[in-house]
């Protein structure tokens, strides 16, 4: 045994390139920081073992991706299977991992099918899809008791952002709101007649939850009608590029995050956040958005699990994640041991204020006062 071999499908180019590169890279930085401290030691064998990093471009598509998938385990025969980024690709190769026998080790599917379908072969790290969003109701909530109308913009074919919807709507309704759900194809090149008929609502939060492309193209189009309301969430706007492509027009949008670099957080096991955020700074260029830290994380929760089983055996892995219980500076790794799912994750709630993001939710984690309600666009 000369090396670990890792493997991944990644999406460098498609629709889901912007996020799929990110987290891509700090997969990689994970790879050099271990293999520059000597590798993972692996008792079985009695030695640090360097990690081999064997990755493809699956396009974004689910077709390649699930070609690549099967080329990892049955020619490339990588030892640990990292799963690719998206609710939709990640769902397309869960059965063909479990079909040899291969543990999964999800870092960028967060829909709740992933661990709904009796796979018992996936290791998820992220917070579920159906938890996306109930921070921003509660943030409302506690700032605002006589809010009340809320508008949810939906791809309806999409399995992440029907598991969000679905979290929002019975989380609003316990918090007393009235929903208006607009659904719409992903794709949608034109909302007008859906923000006209938002206008007559007079929405006091308005949600969108489809993927980064339909999100960019709603804000773009609630800024250009000039759509108000006292809170507007959208899952695009926890990313720099959100700030990046609206400037100042960014001001107030809410956001949900797996992770934020000025998160306090005191890790067992590996860097303290602002360790890794100059480590991805240094190797970049750029601060990290939470899709960098959740490529490093996966790394750092797969280490961990062999440091704690011995060996590289997958079902060992397994039974390994489902003992353990600790925190790297994403946040805790704790999971249901029979599905898998992430039950120790907590993410937090961002918003742009002055050409920034700052963490505004839960009150224990803010780095500054929510602005509620937002600067008004007319």
């Amino acid at each position: 045994m000369k090396e670990i071999r890792f493997g991944v499908s990644i999406s460098l180019s498609g629709r889901y390139s912007l996020q799929g590169k990110e987290s891509f890279e700090g997969l990689k930085l994970w790879v050099k920081d271990v293999n520059q401290s000597g590798g993972i030691f692996v008792r079985k064998y009695n030695k640090k073992l360097p990690v081999e990093l064997i990755f493809y471009d699956d396009e974004s598509t689910v077709e390649r991706c699930k070609s690549l998938v099967e080329k990892l385990i049955v020619e490339d025969k990588v030892d640990i299977l990292i799963g690719p980024y998206s609710s939709g690709l990640t769902l397309s190769v869960v059965s063909i991992a479990q079909n040899y026998e291969k543990i999964l080790w999800n870092h960028g599917g967060s829909s709740d099918d992933i661990t709904k379908e009796g796979y018992t072969n996936v290791i998820s790290a992220i917070t579920p899809a159906s938890e996306y969003f109930t921070g921003i109701i509660e943030l409302v909530r506690k700032v605002d008791t006589s809010a009340r109308n809320m508008v949810i913009f939906k791809a309806e074919e999409s399995g992440f952002s029907s598991n969000v919807a679905a979290g929002v709507k019975l989380c609003a309704d316990k918090e007393g709101f009235q929903i208006e759900e607009y659904s719409y194809q992903s794709g949608e090149k034109d909302f007008y007649n859906q923000l006209e008929r938002v206008k007559r609502v007079e929405p006091d939060v308005i949600l969108g939850v489809g993927s980064a492309d339909d999100d960019l193209l709603l804000a773009e189009q609630i800024i250009q009608q000039r759509i108000n309301a006292k809170a507007i969430g959208l899952v695009v706007a926890a990313i720099k590029y959100f700030k990046e492509r609206f400037g100042e027009k960014a001001e107030g949008f809410l956001s949900t995050s797996q992770w934020e670099k000025g998160i306090r957080i005191k890790p067992d096991f590996g860097p303290i956040p602002i360790e890794f955020s100059k480590r991805f700074n240094d190797e970049y260029g750029k601060e990290p958005d939470y899709l960098a830290a959740q490529g490093y994380n996966i790394g750092l929760v797969i280490q961990r699990c062999i440091s704690e089983a011995n060996t590289l055996d997958d079902q060992e892995l397994r039974k390994a994640a489902s003992k353990i219980d600790f925190r790297t500076f994403y946040g805790r790794f704790k999971i249901d041991p029979a599905t898998g799912r992430q039950l120790g994750h907590r993410m937090v709630i961002v918003q742009w204020q002055g050409g920034e993001k700052f963490i505004v939710f839960p009150e224990d984690l803010a780095e500054a006062e929510p602005l509620y309600p937002m600067p008004n666009k007319m």
